[in-house]
């Protein structure tokens, strides 16, 4: 280990050298020829430049949650930017800064106590802002706050313009189309094709709300496995609630709700909700219409994951709390432990085709030697909509601006022998769902997530990014002419 201008450099032969070298998805590790660990903006525009003179490739590591495995895999340089974890105060604008390195529960924590502020960012406590926030941003609160980049008013990163590596700061009221549009590409157009970012700021930020309500629902697949109609009617309950009230008026703007669809050996279907409001009735309004049309004497409406000596309790009545929010955000956190995964998306404007249905229900109860049972196989349907929507498509780098959900096909496992089976499973479901060319932008579905970033995709400049791509490459060409910041699914340069 050596320290010197440009951080800390940590070579193969350092024992954190094998830890800093993986993320969050255990199916990657990079091989680098040392990661330089940055503290300031000093040492990341050092670090850049050290990369140019030698001649490696610069990947930029933030929280290490990139879903591929990008923000590790390379035989170059990683540099690692997670001890820039400060957000405060910015003496400029009077507003706030938050460093690349934050995590969300750093940013979620740090905001709340210091400024009784936050970012309508995601649940998961690890992730980092790095590519979070330029990537899009949002979480639980975005149905009444929008996603994070429309709060973003300038970001600041390491470029390579003119060969060299310097650090520029570009916002919403730089003085040249050529600093605006490397502004508005940080809206939404991805980590690691740009630069190596590292500090947002923000001119304004929500204010957080005092409380919030948290809802638990969940119903066991032994009661549901029997009856598909009543599985359908669920999904399509959820779905159709949110096809109708998803308007940026919505009175229902303060409530997300987010489906657990795990596979049958998972055991539950689960639903959380939060409802950043005092008012109760909306939240009672939507688990009333989530039910709608479901027989109890056929399933019960809901059963909690406790039981007595070995015996479920029926519960009639979903769980129901009012609780600080703070805690809310505590108690709802999506990360789970470091494990082998693989990950898909798709956004809906409207409810599920038939078709979908019959494939959610045909791959979640699939129990067969090429699918064995993995209860860490699911597929997750997260409300969308309302603030969201209220943007204009280019407006922002991020162009699915009339979705109502926001679905991620997940599966976890341990071990490399896990691998064929669990991707073949999440494969086949998510082909049955969308077919070869994926959730293709139409009337029914809005293409893909960047931050949940899928090497499986054949279009996916189209799926990501839409109409904006081409808009994209003129930033690239203009600042990272040498395609200097590149992974797989990097913006490509014109022609």
């Amino acid at each position: 280990m050596t320290a010197d201008a440009a951080g800390i450099r940590i070579d193969r032969d350092d024992p954190r050298y094998w830890t800093l070298v993986r993320g969050f998805n255990q199916r990657f590790q990079g091989a680098p020829q040392f990661v330089e660990v940055v503290e300031d903006a000093a040492a990341t525009v050092a670090a850049v430049q050290r990369c140019l003179d030698e001649r490696l490739r610069p990947t930029v590591r933030s929280g290490g949650h990139c879903y591929e495995g990008w923000s590790s895999l390379t035989d170059g340089v990683i540099i690692d930017v997670s001890l820039m974890d400060h957000a405060g105060r910015d003496p400029e604008s009077g507003g706030y800064f938050v460093e690349s390195g934050c995590t969300n529960w750093d940013l979620v924590n740090g905001l709340y106590r210091r400024y009784g502020v936050t970012l309508p960012g995601g649940s998961c406590y690890s992730v980092g802002a790095g590519g979070h926030i330029s990537g899009g941003g949002y979480g639980m609160l975005s149905r009444l706050h929008g996603l994070t980049v429309d709060w973003l008013d300038a970001v600041e990163l390491v470029t390579v313009r003119s060969g060299r590596a310097e650090l520029v700061r570009v916002g919403r009221d730089s003085e040249t189309v050529e600093e605006r549009e490397l502004f508005w590409a940080h809206t939404g157009g991805g980590g690691g094709n740009f630069g190596v970012i590292t500090k947002y700021f923000f001119k304004q930020l929500p204010k957080a709300p005092p409380s919030a309500w948290l809802a638990t629902l969940a119903w066991e697949w032994s009661d549901v496995v029997q009856h598909k109609d009543l599985f359908f009617q669920l999904i399509q309950n959820f779905a159709r609630f949110f096809n109708d009230h998803s308007e940026p008026d919505s009175r229902y703007s303060a409530l997300f709700a987010i489906l657990h669809l795990r596979r049958v050996a998972g055991e539950q279907i689960a639903l959380t909700v939060q409802h950043a409001a005092q008012d109760r009735r909306p939240l009672d309004e939507f688990l009333a219409a989530l039910q709608q049309g479901i027989d109890p004497s056929r399933l019960p409406a809901a059963l909690p994951k406790a039981s007595v000596a070995g015996h479920r309790m029926i519960q009639p009545h979903p769980e129901v709390r009012q609780m600080p929010w703070l805690e809310v955000t505590q108690t709802d956190n999506g990360s789970g432990a470091n494990q082998r995964g693989k990950y898909k998306s798709a956004y809906m404007k409207r409810e599920f085709p038939h078709h979908q249905l019959e494939a959610m229900w045909n791959w979640l109860t699939v129990d067969s030697p090429t699918y064995p049972k993995n209860p860490l196989a699911l597929l997750q349907i997260d409300s969308y909509g309302c603030a969201i929507n209220a943007v204009a498509t280019a407006a922002t780098a991020v162009p699915q601006r009339s979705s109502v959900m926001k679905l991620q096909y997940q599966s976890y496992w341990a071990d490399v022998s896990g691998d064929e089976e669990n991707l073949a499973w999440i494969r086949g479901f998510y082909g049955a769902m969308y077919g070869p060319d994926g959730p293709q932008p139409d009337d029914v579905m809005d293409g893909c997530y960047v931050n949940y970033c899928d090497a499986d995709l054949g279009d996916w400049a189209t799926l990501y990014y839409k109409d904006s791509y081409p808009r994209l490459q003129k930033v690239k060409a203009e600042w990272d002419t040498h395609d200097v910041f590149n992974h797989a699914q990097s913006i490509r340069l014109p022609g």
